[in-house]
């Protein structure tokens, strides 16, 4: 698998030199209480995402299906366990495409995949996304204390707990890109690249990212059960249908000649936590040799 290589091209607005750099810190409260819907106590498998849903889009507990195919994340952090909290400080001139300044901005709060997760959704009503090519520009700060859930729970004086997730099923959780997993599940590892395995588990970074297993904890390899269904193949693979890459299986009959596409897989179905892949050619007892693997990339 051949390393990816992105190029991210960043348009600013030109602000006069008297405009300086606005913030925007999101945070929680450090050293508080903060529980899931069992009162386990949110641990780092807990991420955070501050954004904003699609104009005319207003998340309620009743529609939560329908907020990940409406969200867009502008920063994601990790729940740090050594200080029981978020905490992230957004500096910058320009309002990023789809957040218009005044647009209702919300910190949104998850762990676990898509058949079983924890989620919590809250902002206050002066949280609004600010425009930062100001004069003077904005120095805001915004605190889970000070906000209203939309799904959870908040206590603002932090007793029996400030953040309570709720427990959600069957629903996609935000998007976590590359780069966004990277710089919260890598961060600090000299092994970043998507070919590198720093956990020495055979398992490069990539694929843990798209299985939803750790890069830095050794795992056991993830299973990609092949079965015979019909006389054909069939391969089922897991995978974080909120990890963004490409899924590509290849067929083989002697493991050197690899065909892939529509004329020799086709996709049995597409869920929110699998992918399910039919071998086009049948099994054939006269020349048993068949293989099926799976290729990822970005």
């Amino acid at each position: 698998m051949g390393a990816v290589r992105l190029t991210v091209l960043v348009s600013m607005l030109a602000c006069h030199l008297a405009c300086g750099e606005g913030s925007l810190i999101w945070t929680s409260s450090a050293n508080a209480v903060n529980r899931t819907s069992t009162n386990a106590l949110m641990d780092g498998g807990f991420r955070f995402q501050l954004g904003v849903f699609q104009s005319g889009f207003v998340p309620t507990a009743a529609n939560t299906s329908l907020w990940a195919q409406n969200w867009v994340s502008a920063r994601h952090v990790a729940y740090l366990d050594s200080s029981k909290s978020y905490s992230d400080n957004f500096v910058g001139f320009v309002t990023p495409p789809n957040f218009m300044a005044g647009r209702a901005t919300y910190v949104w709060g998850f762990k676990g995949n898509a058949a079983v997760g924890e989620w919590i959704l809250f902002r206050a009503s002066s949280w609004t996304w600010p425009a930062f090519n100001t004069d003077p520009p904005p120095q805001l700060r915004w605190s889970a204390s000070a906000a209203t859930p939309i799904l959870g729970q908040i206590n603002s004086s932090g007793s029996p707990f400030l953040m309570k997730s709720a427990a959600v099923s069957n629903v996609a959780p935000p998007t976590t890109t590359w780069s966004q997993w990277v710089n919260s599940d890598l961060a600090g590892s000299a092994e970043s690249g998507p070919d590198e395995d720093p956990d020495s588990d055979g398992v490069p970074n990539l694929l843990e990212f798209v299985f939803g297993t750790s890069p830095t904890v050794a795992n056991a390899p993830v299973a990609t059960p092949v079965s015979l269904v019909g006389g054909h193949l069939v391969i089922t693979i897991p995978r974080r249908i909120d990890r963004p890459a490409t899924v590509q299986v290849e067929v083989s009959s002697d493991m050197v000649t690899w065909n892939s596409g529509s004329s020799h897989t086709e996709v049995i179905s597409d869920g929110l936590d699998s992918l399910v892949v039919r071998d086009l050619t049948p099994y054939n007892p006269a020349s048993p040799q068949r293989f099926m693997r799976v290729r990822v990339s970005q």
